[in-house]
């Protein structure tokens, strides 16, 4: 086709080749099982796997924490310990801190066990949704294993409890310290308070003479009123008293006969030279003070006076009550303003009990922490490591079959690239003697 040269090769011939070289790729495959057996069963030395499960019981998903307000949620964000998460717990147990306590407490080979080796001989995993961690370790010898993870559990353990422990012996410092400034304050703020109590006038007295002075004055209000309600009732009685007087005669006028009366008949007739009979006829009038007038009268002068003085009881009552309101509107503000002071230095008090309270719970609560294995509360071992009793590695079956397919691979790579290199030869061979 135009010149152009297309190689092809069948499936028939690849077939080909292979049958050609099946005793090298069977020898080949041999040989790499037969390695891979001899390593597997009598060179390398087996490696165990020892396990230790533990469990965070206060590990918990970082969530936003509710704090109090005031003095109290200061020194619970202040104090409070680090939010320990599986993930913390699971990056901590790898400590160099840890890892260099494992190898002195155990004693082990120095030139074989580092901190980087231990490191990498121990695997942490997490089991989902627990709050399980499994620490595994590897070693040649099963009880060394068995040993490291046991202790690495145990020196973790107390690692967290040392480390709360040192926060606690901050946070106890600091508490201590300031607990101690608190109590100063408080006790200063008491001494205020009670200086102020002993002075005269306290607003007890100033409240006592305040209610006496009100009781006082409403006294003489009702007094007044009283004495309203009588002074109209004495000018409605005057007003009618002086209406009758007005009404009534001063001087009554009497006409008498003389003929009612034997004897004056007599004396008149006798004086007068005249008969009885015609001194009989005659009319004498008499007057005299009617006695209701006067009567009346003594009744208007008496309820004059008597509203004179009641006016002048008046005057008096309303001198009283606008003294004693001035003197109450003094007795209130300076009740009010020793109320004022009292009440700050009574919030003053208020607060720095609240506050040397505050300090002292959480410096009881921190004395506690402190005495006490964090560790222990927070890591529960739930599987101790035992001695393993069967090797994880190597895996002989495994490695025979990876050997084997590598060696099935590698021969057939060689059948392939002898065949080509032969095949390439004698083309260059013929090429040569046709030329």
């Amino acid at each position: 086709m135009d010149n152009s040269y297309v190689e092809e090769i069948s499936l028939r011939e690849l077939i080909e080749v292979l049958l050609r070289g099946k005793k090298v790729i069977m020898a080949v495959t041999l040989g790499a099982v037969l390695v891979s057996a001899v390593f597997s069963f009598f060179i390398i030395r087996p490696t165990y796997e020892a396990a230790i499960t533990l469990m965070a019981s206060a590990a918990n998903r970082v969530e936003a924490k509710d704090t109090g307000e005031g003095i109290s949620g200061f020194l619970d964000t202040f104090s409070d310990f680090p939010n320990m998460t599986l993930d913390t717990y699971k990056e901590q147990i790898k400590n160099p801190v840890v890892l260099q306590k494992v190898i002195d407490e155990l004693e082990l080979d120095r030139e074989k066990y580092t901190r980087r080796s231990l490191g990498e001989a121990i695997t942490i995993e997490t089991v989902n949704n627990t709050n399980l961690i499994r620490i595994k370790v590897k070693d040649k010898d099963p009880a060394i294993a068995a040993d490291i993870a046991n202790t690495t559990a145990r020196i973790f353990s107390e690692f967290v409890s040392d480390k709360a422990k040192e926060q606690a012996a901050k946070s106890y410092q600091f508490l201590e310290k300031q607990m101690n400034v608190e109590k100063g304050k408080l006790e200063e703020a008491l001494v205020a308070y009670k200086e102020f109590l002993a002075k005269p006038r306290s607003a007890e007295e100033l409240k006592a003479e305040v209610d006496s002075k009100l009781k006082l004055i409403t006294d003489y209000k009702t007094q007044y009123v009283q004495k309203e309600v009588e002074e109209r009732t004495k000018r409605t009685a005057l007003g009618k008293a002086q209406e009758e007087l007005l009404a009534t005669e001063k001087v009554l006028v009497t006409k008498k006969s003389l003929s009612e009366d034997a004897f004056l008949n007599q004396v008149v007739s006798d004086a007068a030279g005249m008969k009885t009979t015609d001194a009989a006829k005659l009319v004498m009038e008499s007057q005299e003070i009617n006695p209701n007038y006067i009567e009346l009268q003594n009744t208007v002068s008496t309820l004059r006076i008597e509203l004179a003085m009641l006016d002048a009881e008046k005057q008096n009552l309303k001198l009283q009550i606008e003294q004693n309101s001035r003197e109450l509107e003094g007795l209130q503000a300076e009740l009010a303003e020793k109320q004022h002071q009292e009440n700050l230095l009574q919030q003053n008090v208020d607060l720095a009990r609240q506050t040397y309270d505050a300090f002292l719970k959480k410096y009881e609560e921190i004395r506690i922490t402190q005495s006490s294995q964090v560790g222990d509360v927070n890591i529960i071992t739930v599987a101790p490591a035992a001695e393993p009793l069967a090797p994880v590695a190597p895996r002989k079956m495994l490695n025979i079959a990876i050997a084997g397919v590598l060696g099935l691979m590698i021969s057939v790579f060689v059948v392939f690239f002898r065949e080509y290199w032969e095949s390439t030869g004698r083309q260059e061979t013929g090429n040569g003697i046709g030329a």
